[in-house]
């Protein structure tokens, strides 16, 4: 088969999404069975072959104010037409809701696509985004938050537009089946071995001095809660035992960057996933304040490498720790809740859960299982699908 993905979202510096994307390079280049094309923005057009059945297809794309992660809106969609019209994939995948996502829907109704059309929920633009601009108190609150019910009713139509929309927790797919998207698949994201072995002697206890190693990775923007933990640091940092690490780029980095604290250290973005892995590691607890997550894949990697977690009791997030019982769970967006859960995983015995955390990673497999598991439910429902017609 022949599988096409289009994300505009894919970038070097781009965090749960090129880690998704670079393990299905990895998968596909490991077999000979299938054909993978990866179309993602850049400055100009090229063609890389990462192995003799993957290609990497970077069209124009202008860049977006999100520059710390290299994103760009992705335009030439006149190329990606073309490439489609030649290689003829079995399946198209797209991985962003506005432009890539549109452009895959009129391909759909025009008949210059008749293949398997997926859409892979990578975040919630309604929740995330839409729905706390609606809240904001004011006088146009009502008026915002009409405009915010027509936006979601609109967007969630038009999902519905797809064959399937692949979700990775079930959170996600009770959500969009609440809104009536009707065809959702589950297949959630595995873990890199390297979080495994990284954390293979992290059941331990506390370090000689009884510091306990906090760690927040991520994108540092509001979505991911990266403000709360902002406004906690301080009396986080007022416990001697706490030391703090923060990896990451975005809207608040410059806030993180400003801080000065013999227990803080800011290390912005990092890259080497070995190097994350050991990072992850070396720590006691993982901070995952934000209540948006689609999965949760930091939470699974923190779970792997033996950690204790610290999430909100929504998304994938507050799933997966939900799945393992964690006493460390807040209410989503409540910032005294937030720092009571990081102070009792601070008091707590950071070896308790760690055999159960990682358990529960196991399950969901490596990245190699979760890859598999996501061919192998394209294989069949074009199976299906040609067998309907």
């Amino acid at each position: 088969m022949i599988f096409l993905d289009v994300n505009t979202f894919f970038a070097e510096r781009a965090g749960g999404i090129r880690t998704y994307h670079r393990a299905k390079i990895a998968w596909f280049a490991a077999q000979a069975q299938h054909t993978y094309y990866l179309v993602h923005p850049g400055p100009r057009h090229a063609v890389t072959q990462a192995a003799p059945n993957v290609f990497l297809v970077q069209v124009y794309g202008a860049p977006t104010g999100r520059a710390e992660g290299g994103y760009r809106w992705m335009l030439d969609y006149p190329r990606i037409l073309r490439l489609v019209e030649q290689v003829r994939p079995d399946v198209v995948e797209v991985g962003d809701p506005w432009l890539s996502g549109a452009f895959a829907r009129w391909m759909r109704r025009s008949g210059r696509f008749t293949g398997l059309l997926s859409a892979f929920y990578h975040s919630d633009a309604v929740r995330t985004w839409v729905e706390p601009w609606a809240r904001r108190p004011g006088a146009l609150a009502p008026l915002r938050r009409g405009a915010a019910a027509r936006v979601g009713d609109w967007f969630y139509r038009r999902q519905d537009a797809y064959d399937v929309t692949v979700v990775t927790s079930r959170a996600m797919e009770r959500h969009l089946r609440g809104r009536g998207v009707r065809s959702v698949a589950r297949l959630p994201f595995g873990t890199d071995p390297a979080f495994f072995a990284a954390g293979a002697d992290a059941i331990r206890g506390r370090s000689g001095d009884g510091t306990v190693r906090l760690l927040y990775a991520g994108r540092l923007g509001r979505e991911k809660g990266a403000e709360l933990l902002l406004a906690a640091l301080p009396r986080l940092l007022d416990d001697p035992r706490v030391h703090v690490t923060v990896m990451g780029r975005g809207a608040n980095e410059t806030g993180f960057a400003a801080i000065r604290h013999p227990r803080f250290d800011f290390r912005g973005f990092v890259g080497d996933r070995a190097e994350v892995a050991r990072t992850f590691a070396a720590h006691d607890v993982l901070l995952a304040p934000g209540p948006h997550e689609t999965f949760g894949l930091s939470v699974l990697e923190g779970m792997a490498a033996g950690m204790a977690v610290v999430g909100p009791d929504a998304g994938g997030t507050g799933e997966l720790l939900e799945e393992v019982d964690s006493p460390f769970v807040f209410a989503a967006g409540d910032a005294d809740g937030f720092r009571d859960a990081v102070m009792r995983a601070v008091g707590s015995d950071p070896a308790a859960g760690a055999a159960k955390a990682r358990a529960l990673a196991r399950r969901y497999g490596t990245w190699d299982d979760a890859i598999a598991r996501m061919v192998a439910f394209y294989e069949d429902r074009v199976a299906r699908t040609d067998a309907a017609a």
